[in-house]
């Protein structure tokens, strides 16, 4: 991974945006190779599965598990535009969870019955089975491969700050929900509390979005249990360890430098203090004190 990734590190202003909103986006996150190369990947990819499992054209294709599907998609697990974003939300002891590939073609704007829905939260059964407000467990980014600047596109319909509530905001007041509206090769993050929702795409291209799910070591991923080999041979430590690599079973709750290469990598290039700050920033330790087993 190469330091200049480091310049891209959260600023003040970001993780207030971030915290108080829970998104942030990321404008010009992918550069025109970049963006081309994941649309011909991911249109092989559509074309495969509607092949595979007999889609309709006109049908919404949603692929999860897509980051094995080319080599192109591992670029953006550490991409250097939003991984240091990641780490600075999360820390260092991070793995990448979910990779979930949409293609959503243009509906007919005659249907009467088409009408904005599907508000939840991402997460599974954390959802209903822990405590609220619940914690930050996940984040995802969303890489829009084609440009969803006007509302006909069907961008993410976002309800901003409703990730720190403990109970479902109105989701029938439209004076509380935005559209994102970003141009192709936009990244967004956002917290998987957040309450959001598909936009309707009436325009007349296909709505293209790849997310990447990261979240602690210690949550299994949903994407798999073991990478394949073939996979973590190609990628270096820090990869490795984002793909759910380890020394063994202990180090997802109890960590060694061994275990997360990353913690080793950003001490070298930012510090001490700065894994400090980032490792322990949800530990009040003058609060708890010092935890003794």
């Amino acid at each position: 991974m190469h330091t200049d990734c480091l310049q891209y590190n959260m600023t003040a202003e970001q993780r207030d945006q971030f915290d108080q909103e829970g998104y942030l986006i990321v404008p010009d996150a992918l550069d025109e190779s970049m963006l081309t190369q994941l649309l011909e990947a991911a249109d092989r990819v559509d074309r495969d599965e509607r092949v595979a499992k007999s889609i309709d054209p006109g049908a919404t294709m949603a692929k999860f598990r897509t980051l094995v599907e080319d080599d192109v998609f591992l670029e953006l697990l550490d991409w250097p535009k939003t991984f240091p974003l990641i780490w600075d939300l999360l820390g260092w002891n991070v793995q990448h969870y979910i990779s979930h590939l949409i293609y959503y073609p243009p509906e007919s704007s005659n249907r009467v019955d088409l009408k904005p829905g599907g508000w939840h939260q991402d997460g599974g059964r954390p959802v209903p089975e822990m405590e609220r407000p619940q914690p930050r467990l996940s984040l995802k980014v969303g890489f829009w491969l084609t440009d969803i600047s006007q509302v006909e596109n069907g961008g993410i319909r976002i309800i901003p700050g409703s990730h720190k509530g403990d109970r479902p905001p109105d989701l029938h007041s439209e004076d509380d929900i935005l559209q994102l509206q970003v141009k192709a090769g936009t990244a967004v993050l956002f917290d998987r509390r957040m309450w959001h929702a598909r936009g309707i795409n009436t325009s007349d291209t296909t709505r293209k979005v790849l997310f990447l799910g990261y979240s602690y070591r210690w949550l299994r991923g949903l994407d798999y249990n073991v990478m394949p080999d073939e996979i973590l041979e190609k990628c270096d430590p820090i990869r490795r360890q984002l793909l759910g690599d380890g020394v063994d079973m202990k180090g997802w709750w109890q960590p060694t430098d061994a275990d997360v290469p990353l913690k080793t990598w950003l001490t070298e290039k930012m510090g001490a203090e700065y894994i400090e700050q980032i490792g322990e920033k949800q530990w009040d330790r003058e609060k708890w004190g010092q935890v003794i087993d």
